[in-house]
Formats: C-alpha cells, sequence, structure tokens
C-alpha cells in the first residue's frame, strides 16, 4: 500500500474507539494514538455524545473534540470555540406535541449542560449499555429556556420520520443507536465539525482521515481523504467508505493504520 499523506484522523467514540463489547479503548488503539501523535499527526474526537461524556478520552493527547454531530467544538485547553444551536420555534413544535398529541423519553443536550424528560426502563438499559449515567429527569419545558445543542428522541423508525417531516422540519437526524437518534439543527454534521477544525489549524478535508461506524458518520466518511468504516458498521456505512477494517475488539483501527503506512 502506497504511505498516504494525512495530517488529521477523526475518531468516532462509540463501536470505534470504545468497542462495543468491551466499551474500553484497546492497547493497541492507545499505541497507535501514541504513535500518531509523536509523528505531528493531530488526532481528534468526532461524537454525538457531549462533551462532559467525552471528556475522559483527553488523556490520550487528542488536540479537539467535535462533540453533539458537529453542533460544539473544543480544543484541547476544553474552551469551545463553535456551537449551533436548534432554533427555539422548533423546541416550542416538539414541546406541544409531547404535550398535545405524544410522549416519549426526549434528551436535552443545552450550553448549560443536559437532562431526560422521562427515564424509563428502556432508557435506563440504554445508558447502562453505554457505562454511562443518566441526566437528571426534568420536565421538557425547560428547554424553551435553554440553548439546546442536540435532543435525542427515544423513537422507532416510523415515529422518527414523522416528527422531523411534520414536528422538527429544520432539524436533522441520525441514527447510531437502535432505540433513539440524535436531533441537530438543519446543516448540522460531524462534516461542519471537521470544517472548524481545518479553518482553526490550516488543514485540509484531502489530508485527512476519519474512522467511524454509524449512521451520524456517513457524512464525515465521506468528508474525510480517507474514511474507515469499522466492521460492525452498517452496509450503509461500509458503503460510503474507503476501506473496511475490523471491529475495535479486534485491533480494526491499528490494522486500518497500518494498512495506509501511517504507524
Amino acid at each position: 500500500m502506497a504511505k498516504s499523506k494525512v495530517e488529521t484522523v477523526f475518531f468516532d467514540i462509540d463501536g470505534t474507539l470504545l468497542g462495543l463489547k468491551s466499551k474500553s479503548v484497546p492497547d493497541s488503539t492507545i499505541e497507535a494514538l501514541s504513535i500518531l501523535k509523536s509523528k505531528g499527526t493531530r488526532i481528534i474526537v468526532s461524537t454525538g455524545r457531549s462533551y462532559e461524556h467525552a471528556k475522559f478520552l483527553a488523556e490520550h493527547g487528542f488536540d479537539g473534540f467535535i462533540t453533539f454531530n458537529g453542533s460544539y467544538c473544543v480544543d484541547s485547553t476544553g474552551e469551545s470555540f463553535f456551537r449551533h444551536t436548534i432554533d427555539v420555534n422548533e423546541i416550542q413544535s416538539l414541546h406541544d406535541h409531547l404535550t398535545g398529541f405524544d410522549k416519549f423519553p426526549v434528551g436535552v443536550m443545552t450550553t448549560e449542560g443536559s437532562f431526560i424528560s422521562d427515564i424509563t426502563d428502556d432508557v435506563s438499559a440504554i445508558f447502562k449499555l453505554l457505562k454511562l449515567d443518566a441526566p437528571p429527569p426534568q420536565d421538557f419545558s425547560h428547554a424553551l429556556k435553554s440553548e439546546v445543542l442536540q435532543l435525542n428522541l427515544f423513537v422507532d423508525e416510523d415515529k422518527e420520520t414523522h416528527i422531523l417531516t411534520n414536528i422538527l422540519k429544520n432539524c436533522v437526524a441520525s441514527r447510531w443507536c437502535p432505540q433513539f437518534i440524535d436531533v441537530n439543527a438543519k446543516g448540522i454534521s460531524k462534516q461542519i465539525g471537521m470544517e472548524q477544525f481545518f479553518n482553526r489549524y490550516g488543514l485540509s478535508a484531502e489530508t485527512s482521515m476519519a474512522f467511524g461506524d454509524g449512521g451520524n458518520d456517513i457524512e464525515m466518511l465521506k468528508t474525510a481523504g480517507i474514511g474507515v468504516a469499522m466492521g460492525n458498521a452498517g452496509d450503509n456505512v461500509k458503503s460510503v467508505a474507503d476501506f473496511v477494517t475490523g471491529t475495535t475488539e479486534e485491533d480494526g483501527i491499528w490494522n486500518a493504520l497500518k494498512h495506509y503506512e501511517l504507524i
């Protein structure tokens, strides 16, 4: 394999840096990150998670964090340099729907913190699976007084289509977990987050690489000069990738970086 010119590598968290089964970062990935850093390659987290639920990875020397699927970008010092919130009219529309027509749990991520409208057994199971603490429960009406960066709607695909078509008309959704969708302002994606870092550090998409496994990673993999899908990715993700590697537990990140002669 001819050696590739890569200056920046973006990494999803769940199912990529963290194994779906192990819920930990493999030793091979930790070593690979260290080698990339030693060669001057920038490494950046790109996730649907909040910064609070992602910053535990800072110990591995990441140069920044794309969080909330591109709505909130943070540099290596923890300072935010980009944020994009959902229009309050969209929040009002969802509030009216939840109050008058339907009720399902909604996670609300704001510039001040996160909460969830209802903690059901399904919600508890998801947070347990992800090894995360569930945010405190609050009535969804609190979102009307907040700057909302992202919503998590615990709905199936049929209800997702209805809500995006009729309620949250100026939002986009992505699904990396069967039980819920991430909802962001229309136009927001991990690609937007990548562009913030390209501009900030004078980098380019052509000299970047990205690893991911979920639907919210598709735009990121398409944008990067080299897009790598993990072995556990769905066919829709693998179809847009330049290379398909193994799962996290199969040393997928290490093997892909070796394949491209970056380590």
